[in-house]
């Protein structure tokens, strides 16, 4: 059965006339009369009982039939509907990866919030996944987007652009005595102790602390957290310093101040990062609307 022989069976239900149901459908009356006797064939039912050589009337079985095969009309005119925009990239679905800087920068919200304004049958899937996996789930096809901060280089077959730049800021315990300075200088981190995050999470990126360490000077490492959350408790906790992507001071933990740092050398830079070779078109809608939001910022 082909859908088909849904519409010739619907025109002649509807019109009850083989012959204006021909006329509508732009076929011979023979062929029409050919068409739904193998759908009755097909069926084992009959569907129409004959009034004169051209007029019908619906059998209890073509009443039963007819109900169903306008619903499966219908349903199949949606799908031909959400497949055309599944190939335009205005429908689907997309895994989005993301570190805790760019979702607390507001880029992150903000292009999703903008985009399904226009895109309303596209769902995102969201979860926090680090740097370093991210690239693996990118690579593996898990994953589709990455919101990350911007590596040395691109693993192969990932490549990806910067759509958000942050400054970095210094987080420290409430009582270090830095916090009652105006100004903190590079030149006063020095001898100070700082918490970093994990080697893992470094893999392959600048490290924070070099951004506010004085020209030839490292900045002494005494503890290393997963997490930044894990980073934050250590500073509140007294451990240490901490040299933190700009958004992540809309993390309010007691015990913990932020405070800016004069004379640091570089930004906080995040980028959306994708498969070089992606063919999903939803996807690529997404991409280029970023592409162009970064272009108009």
């Amino acid at each position: 059965m082909e859908l088909r022989h849904l519409r010739y069976f619907i025109a002649v239900a509807e019109e009850m006339h083989f012959g204006r149901a021909a006329a509508r459908l732009n076929i011979s009356a023979p062929t029409l009369s050919h068409q739904i006797g193998a759908l009755e064939s097909m069926l084992g039912a009959k569907l129409f009982t004959r009034r004169t050589k051209s007029a019908v009337a619906l059998t209890h079985s073509g009443r039963r039939f007819l109900v169903e095969a306008q619903e499966t009309l219908k349903q199949a005119a949606h799908a031909e509907m959400v497949g055309r925009r599944a190939g335009r990239g205005d429908a689907g679905s997309i895994s989005i990866g993301y570190v805790l800087s760019a979702a607390c920068g507001g880029v992150l919200t903000t292009t999703l919030a903008r985009f399904r304004e226009k895109h309303p049958d596209v769902t995102f899937q969201m979860a926090r996944v680090q740097t370093v996996e991210q690239f693996k789930t990118l690579t593996d096809g898990s994953l589709d987007i990455g919101f990350t901060r911007t590596p040395h280089r691109y693993p192969t077959g990932l490549t990806g652009f910067i759509i958000d730049r942050q400054k970095f800021i210094l987080a420290l315990p409430e009582k270090h005595p830095l916090v009652a300075q105006k100004k903190i200088t590079q030149a006063m981190l020095v001898d100070e102790g700082f918490v970093a995050a994990s080697l893992e999470s470094e893999l392959g990126f600048w490290a924070n602390l070099s951004a506010v360490a004085p020209q030839g000077a490292s900045l002494k490492i005494v503890a290393r957290a997963p997490d930044v959350f894990t980073v934050i408790t250590l500073v509140a906790s007294g451990v240490g310093l901490a040299v933190l992507s700009e958004s992540l001071r809309h993390i309010t933990m007691p015990g913990v101040v932020y405070r800016e740092v004069e004379g640091a050398t570089r930004t906080s830079d995040h980028i959306v990062a994708y498969r070089k070779n992606e063919a999903e078109p939803v996807v690529k809608a997404f991409i280029n609307f970023l592409r162009a939001s970064t272009r108009g910022a």
